[in-house]
């Protein structure tokens, strides 16, 4: 080859290896001049090239741990690269970032809890629009009254049950003429009984022994014995029911010479457990304040002062048995006193004779006790929406000058009331009420300027 040829070509060789040069992608892989490191673009060792600069990886909030990994905001990158956040003070800390729980519709109330689209997070509770209200104030509302009425027709109750006849044409009355709309059920026996109960019109038909007279006054059919009176109010339940409003305030009376086989806290349980709507009811009682002995009265008899002031009340005559002088109480009533304290009902001295006095008493405690109810229909939602179970809220005012207070949704139902309170849905699929906690009734209930506002369109506050 010639020398001019040798001159030509090598040229044209070399200006193919520089255009070649310059479409090969460089390598990624170390080389031997820079060990340890990513890539060959002259990085000192231990750093690693990404994009166009050559970064700490362990260290690099914007490449932590590898290129193109930033940490979140607050995050700090910690070797051998991992972000770590440091939340300012007053700010909450997500796995993944720093926020303020209170207001995060995200991250409302805990993280990854997030409100639907549109909707606040205020207070940690997703809120939208402002609620829709049903109200019930207890100024302008007076509840009806169901009150059931239990005769104890053991015979030691013989002029007892007249007295309870005579009485309770002006116990209702004294309801009626308050404007409460009042309905009162018997459980006794009829007046074909030795110690039945006939109770004359108004209040009852006056039809003995079928006395009957509904809506107002309703008559079960039982022979109550000396000590089952609270044992028959849970029995004879299903006798009774329907005839009861779920929106009325409720009152249990038991009239009885003797105590009860049933204790208070087992029976009040009980009776809630069976109907809620007796949630906060009231329980009052016509029962013997203590025990007297047979010999306190014959010494009464003996110095002919029975049934005069120098004897015991507590002695009298029994015209049934035709004694002129023997103790009115079979025993103490401990277990009603226990629940006319419990409940703040009303106590009555059986050894009187006279309930007339009782009676009104009742009377009067039953209209004062005319409360905003512990039960409420669910409200209807808006026009051309469905319901939505879980977004029905319920406040609590003591009275219109002090600022409302939520009322917390117990999902386990009245046996996961406990003492802080609620309130939760009745049984029915779907539910159609809903109903205040035991302890949250007794609350509401005494205070007569209370406000309860039953609230619809925001989600459900759970405790």
């Amino acid at each position: 080859m010639s020398h001019r040829l040798i001159f030509w070509i090598l040229p044209l060789l070399l200006a193919f290896s520089v255009l070649a040069g310059a479409c090969v992608t460089p390598r990624t892989t170390n080389n031997g001049d820079n060990a340890g490191n990513a890539n060959n673009h002259g990085c000192a060792e231990g750093l690693t090239w990404c994009a166009d600069e050559c970064v700490a990886t362990f260290a690099d909030e914007r490449h932590c741990g590898g290129c193109d990994l930033p940490c979140p905001q607050y995050g700090v990158c910690l070797p051998p690269g991992t972000c770590v956040l440091e939340c300012p003070e007053g700010m909450d800390e997500c796995p993944d970032l720093c926020t303020v729980l209170v207001t995060d519709p995200a991250n409302c109330g805990e993280c990854g809890r997030a409100c639907n689209t549109g909707v606040a997070c205020v207070g940690g509770q997703c809120q939208d629009a402002p609620c829709l209200e049903t109200v019930a104030e207890a100024a302008p509302v007076v509840l009806p009254a169901d009150i059931v009425v239990v005769v104890d027709n053991s015979g030691s109750m013989w002029d007892e049950a007249e007295s309870v006849q005579a009485s309770m044409v002006d116990f209702v009355g004294a309801l009626t003429a308050s404007g409460i709309d009042a309905h009162v059920a018997i459980i006794s026996d009829d007046s074909e009984g030795d110690v039945g109960v006939c109770v004359p019109a108004p209040v009852g038909s006056g039809l003995c022994p079928y006395d009957e007279n509904l809506p107002t006054y309703r008559h079960v059919v039982y022979k109550v014995g000396s000590t089952n009176a609270l044992e028959l109010v849970l029995v004879l339940h299903g006798e009774y029911d329907d005839w009861q409003r779920p929106e009325a305030t409720k009152t249990v009376v038991v009239i009885s010479d003797d105590n009860s086989n049933l204790g208070a806290q087992a029976f009040y349980t009980q009776l809630v457990q069976l109907d809620p709507t007796f949630a906060g009811f009231k329980f009052s009682a016509i029962y013997a304040p203590y025990d007297m002995s047979y010999w306190d009265c014959l010494q009464c008899e003996l110095n002919g002062t029975c049934n005069t002031p120098s004897c015991d009340e507590c002695c009298g005559t029994d015209t049934l048995l035709n004694l002129v002088c023997t103790p009115l109480p079979a025993s103490e009533g401990t277990v009603y006193r226990e629940l006319v304290t419990m409940t703040g009902g009303v106590s009555g001295n059986l050894c009187t004779q006279d309930f007339l006095p009782v009676f009104q008493d009742l009377a009067t405690a039953v209209i004062s006790g005319a409360r905003v109810p512990c039960a409420y229909d669910v409200p209807a939602p808006p026009e051309g929406e469905l319901i939505d179970y879980e977004r029905i809220n319920m406040d609590y005012q003591e009275n219109p000058d002090v600022l409302p207070e939520a009322l917390y949704h117990v999902p386990g139902g009245q046996g996961a009331c406990g003492p802080e309170g609620g309130w939760y849905y009745d049984d029915h699929d779907p539910p159609s009420q809903l109903l205040l906690c035991p302890t949250t009734c007794s609350r509401v209930t005494s205070s007569p300027e209370a406000i309860v506002k039953v609230k619809y369109g925001c989600s459900t506050i759970v405790r």
